[in-house]
């Protein structure tokens, strides 16, 4: 999707394409085992995929954007968003189905502070 929006491939050269056209956008890239990253004109924040053993990805992506968005309208900076969000998506991967394997609040919160950081 990045790449269709912006005839780019690499993070910064997308970042770079899209904030040259938009220059008031906030862009979050998932980037599957390399992390995410959130931009805008004023700042930016990664942060690593989480190490666990993916069962199935059905709701990785939307939980992602569930647990991004939430932390974001609750105050939370795009850095700490990044955390909660990927916390969320890994637990999520480790469980089988779509709903059913969207964690509680309660459990990703839990996660943050024990889930290491995927080493690529």
């Amino acid at each position: 999707e990045a790449y269709a929006l912006s005839g780019k491939s690499e993070p910064s050269e997308i970042k770079k394409a899209l904030l040259c056209h938009y220059p008031r956008l906030k862009v979050v890239l998932t980037l599957g085992k390399a992390g995410a990253i959130y931009f805008d004109a004023n700042e930016t924040a990664a942060h690593p995929a989480f190490c666990v053993s993916a069962v199935d990805t059905t709701a990785a992506g939307d939980t992602f954007t569930g647990y991004f968005l939430s932390a974001i309208s609750s105050g939370l900076s795009p850095s700490d968003a990044l955390a909660r969000a990927s916390a969320a998506s890994a637990l999520a991967v480790s469980k089988k189905g779509a709903a059913p394997s969207i964690p509680s609040s309660q459990e990703v919160i839990a996660a943050e502070k024990i889930l290491k950081p995927l080493e690529i």
